[in-house]
Order: C-alpha cells, then structure tokens, then sequence
C-alpha cells in the first residue's frame, strides 16, 4: 500500500511542476508514513490548486482591449496594426 501511494504521490507532484527532489521527499514520507502523509499532501495540494486559480501566473494581454485613436483621421482600432484599418496609413512611428 506505501509503495503505490508513494509512487502516486511522486507521479503527481512531478506532473504539477514539483522539483526532483521534492518529489522525491513526498514519495519517502508517504512510503514511511502513508497515512498522515496522504492526507497532508491532498490537503495542501487542493488548496495551492485554490490558489493558483484564483490568481493566473500567467500575464494577460490587456491591450488587445484598448481602443487607439489614429493621428490621421481620427478613428478607434484596436490592437497593434501597422496601418490604420480605416485610412490604411502608416501607424508606426520609429
């Protein structure tokens, strides 16, 4: 029963991004000590799984959103074009 939890445990911290050795230390505690190990790492991993998806490690790109004015004829765009999609000049500037 330890050797397949501990197997699983190492399987599963691997998969969320864990480093070897941490791994590694999860599979030796819950080989020695299933049953409060088992438990205590379900636990933390629900509530880090909580956290990371209340709060995205990922950057959004918020400027795709943003509406540009063209110094030409004065219409909104959106985005990062390099012609004004109404007048088809030239929007960047160097």
């Amino acid at each position: 029963m330890g050797l397949l939890g501990a197997l699983w445990i190492f399987w599963d911290t691997r998969k969320q991004g864990y480093s070897l050795e941490s791994s590694v230390r999860w599979a030796i505690g819950t080989f020695l000590v299933p049953a409060a190990v088992i438990p205590f790492y379900l636990m933390q991993s629900t509530i880090k799984n909580k956290f990371r998806k209340s709060y995205p490690r990922d950057p959004r790109d918020v400027t795709s959103h943003i509406l540009l004015r063209c110094p030409w004829c004065g219409e909104f765009y959106q985005g990062n074009p390099e012609h004004c999609p109404f007048c088809q000049r030239e929007l960047k500037i160097d």
